[in-house]
């Protein structure tokens, strides 16, 4: 999903909300940051690329943030959730999911239904 569909104000929310909590080294996938590093995926010849909407450092391990929208490409957002809960795992972080108003039961629906490991906070 492009930064454009997901509401600037939502970002700035969500960047301020990692701060806060004392999280060092933000990158996030808008304009004024440094944009996270980006995964390629391919699939039946096609590149694709899944770069989250965030990412922060925490006593050394690295946590991923996404701003979960509800979408019509519910394969996508699975997808790239599962990715970034077992790259928060593997770096002994953590998945947060920020849920603007609206948008939690999606949110909740799909980490139930998929086992992704991921903590939701509203925004």
């Amino acid at each position: 999903m492009a930064t454009t569909e997901k509401d600037t104000k939502y970002y700035e929310k969500a960047v301020e909300w990692v701060k806060k909590k004392g999280y060092s080294k933000v990158k996030a996938n808008i304009d004024d940051f440094e944009a996270p590093t980006s995964f390629k995926q391919e699939q039946n010849g096609e590149e694709t690329f899944i770069t989250p909407d965030i990412t922060a450092v925490m006593r050394g391990n690295k946590c991923y943030f996404e701003i979960a929208m509800k979408s019509d490409d519910k394969q996508e957002v699975i997808t790239k959730w599962k990715l970034l809960d077992r790259l928060a795992s593997m770096k002994e972080g953590k998945f947060f999911l920020f849920t603007p108003h609206g948008h939690r039961a999606f949110a909740d629906r799909i980490i139930k239904q998929h086992d992704i490991n991921a903590t939701l906070i509203n925004i």
